[in-house]
């Protein structure tokens, strides 16, 4: 693993670049963030449906389940894309059914306001007062994309460090900071380097990805199998939400050792 080596080695930043808006204008008190639809957290929302005159499908008090895209989310509520077939209305109640992995979280919700588009409906949706179990459940799902949507640039080197690579960062406010490396030819992706709370994750060209313990990578070690494994998935769920500052080539890079 030389090149692992020759690569890990952390340079001090040169000059802070001005980070870019990565946060979608938000008319309420909590920023918005845009979900991409390669995330693995699968929507659900459950509501009863009206017909093209409004009146409800059924007269039962519970709702049907209409499969969709979560668009965006903040921790007041989220927005959520259907079909023309699910039908609603200002001011129905619903509940909002996330799925990541085996977990399911339900999220009681109001739709405040549905929008028509070419590609099917938007619905907003408001949360309501969510009990501690839910709100702390909803609230990991939020640390968890935020890892990847909040990175901004921290620093870019415009010389060749010592090792011969071009180095550039991200960083956030989560404990998380992405760090890559390019090769000086041609500026290629070589390797990277991505914090994420208290573990690490690399992978370079030609070598498999590597899971390790700790943040810091002078003392992070190897994670045992159980431990990397977690580290795997949590990878898995952060990259396909990478915050729109970091270049189309190093997403790409990213997303081969997720493949």
């Amino acid at each position: 693993m030389h090149l692992f080596k020759r690569v890990f080695k952390h340079p001090e930043p040169e000059a802070v670049v001005a980070p870019a808006v990565i946060a979608r204008p938000e008319r309420r008190h909590t920023q918005r963030y845009v979900v991409n639809p390669k995330t693995p957290i699968k929507a659900v929302l459950s509501f009863i449906g009206r017909d093209e005159t409004g009146t409800r499908l059924s007269s039962s008090r519970f709702g049907w389940d209409w499969k969709g895209q979560l668009v965006d989310f903040s921790e007041r509520g989220a927005s959520m894309q259907l079909g023309a077939a699910a039908l609603a209305a200002k001011g129905d109640a619903g509940e909002l059914k996330l799925t990541l992995r085996d977990t399911v979280l339900e999220i009681p919700c109001l739709i405040s306001n549905v929008r028509v588009q070419a590609e099917g409906l938007i619905y907003g949706l408001q949360f309501g007062d969510l009990d501690e179990a839910t709100w702390t459940a909803y609230r990991r799902v939020l640390d968890i994309l935020a890892l990847g949507i909040r990175l901004k640039p921290q620093f870019k080197k415009t010389e060749p460090d010592e090792t011969g690579y071009f180095v550039e960062q991200y960083v956030s406010d989560r404990q998380s900071r992405l760090t890559v490396w390019r090769n000086q030819n041609d500026r290629s992706m070589a390797a990277f380097e991505f914090q994420l709370k208290d573990n690490l994750v690399r992978g370079a060209e030609r070598f498999s990805v590597v899971y390790l313990s700790g943040a810091d990578p002078a003392t992070a070690r190897r994670a045992p199998p159980a431990r990397a494994t977690e580290i795997q998935q949590l990878f898995h769920w952060v990259v396909p939400n990478l915050a729109k500052c970091v270049p189309a080539d190093v997403r790409d890079f990213l997303q081969r050792f997720v493949a």
